[in-house]
């Protein structure tokens, strides 16, 4: 088979990146995953019908056969001749059969092939060129000092330094047994313990990237119900065989929770550095399977891909990282700083040849890019991003003078936070998966500010608990306020009727005193102070979450359910007695996040209680006056935030009927992370 036909039967840019595989052993289809562009491609390859993935050395993949376990290394090109046969594994069980580690490639006479057993401890080795079995050496490792000891070990494997590093776990206290590969071959299976730092929640992952060794654990949040929510790395010193603890991986990108993990440099890896890629493989007893990334500089979490079908209990039907074969320089999922000053991008076009029979012709292709008619350049704007458009207007002056038709791009929600000791802002696009920077040192003030609300690109934030102002990132607009005379941090709610363009924008500032009093305090274009309005709250509930202004008017949502709308021209509130469709409970376990929002004209809430992790969503039945349960908003993406929720038109057609959610934003867990994820509708 050539090298053409072969790539023609993996997904495109498959060479180019890494990739998830999933061989079944048993259907007729593979799954392969893209991380990056977050979508799942099915091929049929004949080579790897009934087949299993045990694991793979550069462009070798280690196979088995799920039935008779025939095992066999074949060449990523599916090439017939580069073909290496092994012994078969009919007397080993697969479910007690994890990780294996190559010393070299398959078609050397040196190349060693050592699995670990999964639960069991014993090692399975061969030399594929010289043995004809496999010769499996049983261990028996405890802790001398405590008979009770429940080590085994986990499947988990690496080759670091002609050393196997086996990871011995226990639902408690993880460690390392050390074994040298040329002892091992010798007869000699001597051993050494590395203990590995205490364990919480979550899951340790070993990874050798150049000539380091890393372990990367993963922490999960019981609250959660086992999704990742931070990473602790540490890095082995092989002096003295202790972990020390690193805030970077060396500008490289880890590739973990698969059959093997992997580390690239993030050009190899085309996307940004200091950064892990984990696999959350539950094994049917908990929810969140997928791809997440996790940030080291910050701590980010976000889903990347959500597995939609699940995974068999078999360590060797996990996923397969495969790494690319290519050097990838591409832009994909890299961080990026926006600059809007006119400063030129970076793009790929493909050439056209043209070519007749013994006639030449001259082809200017000097010709500017002003001389594309304008009607062009402006389809071009409605078919790309915010980004690429602010960069498409660079090109030259023509295409600037149509920015104005930058409101036509395909816009949708960004998760925008900044940390306390940073002078940029982040602001990371769920729909893409990428994270941009924006510099505020303009601003003077940029560090330790409150973000409030948000609309039409203007941020309601404060300082200090004195200073309340609006903020426009992506033009450096700012406005500032009167000086409250309310208390900030004990205001209740925030809003905006529209954004800061229109003359007749309000800022709305919602207050409970004493719950029995609710006070709404607003501020328009050209006035120097706010203006205050106290009305009677009757039933003393406050609300959980931000207000909406739609159709001349605001609406608050209550704890009880009720509504109460206040008309800033006539200055009036009133209130609709309407019972909750959840009940809110403040404080105690059972912690119920709200979401409010308009979408076409109808009232949408949107709860989710955190032990049961599970979104119900509620539609307004204004007739009625009760709230209706729905399953979804037909041709609509919902973005959710403890500060503003959203629900547009779906920007792409792979987002219909989505719902994108950051994480809780309880103060009490004291947690800078800010991260995504993905619930299908």
């Amino acid at each position: 088979m050539g090298v053409s036909e072969c790539e023609d039967l993996f997904p495109s840019g498959f060479s180019d990146q890494p990739w998830l595989m999933q061989l079944h052993g048993g259907s007729e289809t593979q799954e392969f995953m893209d991380p990056y562009n977050r979508c799942i491609v099915e091929r049929n390859i004949p080579q790897f019908t009934g087949k299993l993935c045990l694991g793979f050395y550069k462009n070798w993949l280690l196979l088995a056969d799920k039935l008779t376990k025939e095992t066999f290394f074949l060449h990523r090109t599916l090439d017939p001749k580069l073909k290496v046969c092994l012994p078969s594994l009919r007397s080993v069980s697969f479910n007690y059969l994890g990780g294996c580690v190559i010393s070299s490639s398959p078609a050397s006479k040196k190349c060693v092939v050592s699995f670990v057993g999964r639960r069991r401890d014993f090692i399975l080795y061969c030399r594929p060129k010289l043995n004809v079995r496999w010769t499996k050496v049983s261990l028996s490792i405890h802790d001398s000092e405590n008979p009770d000891d429940q080590h085994r070990f986990t499947g988990q494997v690496v080759r670091f330094k002609g050393k196997i590093y086996i990871l011995h776990g226990s639902l408690v206290a993880f460690r390392v047994v050390v074994i040298n590969e040329d002892s091992l071959l010798n007869g000699d299976c001597s051993w050494t313990i590395i203990q590995m730092p205490n364990r919480i929640d979550g899951w340790y992952h070993l990874v050798v990237s150049g000539n380091d060794m890393f372990s990367v654990l993963v922490a999960t949040s019981n609250l959660r119900r086992g999704l990742p929510a931070t990473c602790t790395v540490h890095r082995l010193e092989t002096s003295d065989q202790t972990w020390e603890h690193v805030e970077s991986i060396g500008g490289c990108v880890f590739f973990l929770g698969g059959i093997q993990n992997s580390a690239l440099t993030a050009t190899q890896a085309g996307t940004q550095r200091d950064c892990i890629y984990v696999v959350n493989q539950n094994y049917g007893f908990l929810h969140g399977e997928g791809v997440y990334k996790i940030c080291m500089q910050d701590q980010t979490v976000s889903l990347c891909l959500s597995l939609k079908k699940p995974i068999p209990t078999e360590w060797i039907c996990k996923l397969c990282w495969l790494m690319p074969t290519r050097v990838n320089r591409s832009s994909k999922g890299k961080c990026k700083t926006l600059s809007f000053t006119h400063s030129i991008g970076s793009y790929k076009s493909d050439g056209t040849h043209v070519h007749k029979k013994e006639e030449k012709h001259n082809i200017d292709i000097s010709r500017p890019w002003a001389d594309l008619p304008v009607e062009l350049v402006q389809l071009l704007f409605s078919r790309l991003n915010l980004v690429d458009c602010l960069r498409l207007s660079s090109i030259c002056k023509a295409w600037n003078s149509v920015s104005s038709h930058i409101q036509d791009a395909m816009a949708y929600p960004w998760l925008m936070y900044s940390t306390n000791d940073s002078c940029s802002w982040r602001f990371f696009d769920p729909i893409h998966g990428k994270e941009y920077f924006i510099d505020t040192t303009w601003l003077g003030f940029g560090k330790n500010l409150t973000f409030h609300y948000s609309k039409d690109g203007w941020v309601l934030a404060s300082k200090e608990n004195k200073y309340l102002f609006l903020i426009n990132p992506l033009t450096r607009e700012f406005i500032s306020l009167p000086a409250p005379d309310f208390d900030i941090n004990r205001s209740t709610a925030m809003s905006l009727s529209s954004s800061l363009a229109n003359s007749d924008c309000i800022v709305f500032v919602v207050f409970f005193n004493d719950l029995q009093v609710l006070e709404i305090s607003t501020w328009s274009h050209g006035e120097d102070e706010w203006n205050k309005l106290s009305f009677n709250n009757e039933f003393g509930y406050c609300m959980p979450c931000n207000p909406v202004f739609t159709s001349g008017e605001l609406y608050c949502y209550k704890f009880n359910g009720e509504l109460s709308v206040y008309n800033p021209t006539k200055k009036t509130l009133q209130t609709f007695e309407i019972k909750a469709p959840i009940e809110m409970v403040v404080g105690g376990d059972r912690i119920i996040q709200c979401h409010f929002m308009e979408s076409r004209g109808d009232m949408i809430t949107v709860f989710r209680e955190r032990a049961k992790d599970r979104l119900r969503i509620f539609k307004l039945d204004r007739p009625q006056l009760a709230w209706r349960e729905v399953f979804g908003v037909e041709d609509v993406t919902i973005f959710l935030n403890h500060k503003t929720s959203l629900a547009v038109p779906c920007p792409e057609k792979r987002c219909r009927d989505l719902i994108y959610f950051s994480g809780f934003a309880d103060e009490h867990l004291k947690s800078n992370a800010s991260y995504y994820e993905l619930y299908l509708g």
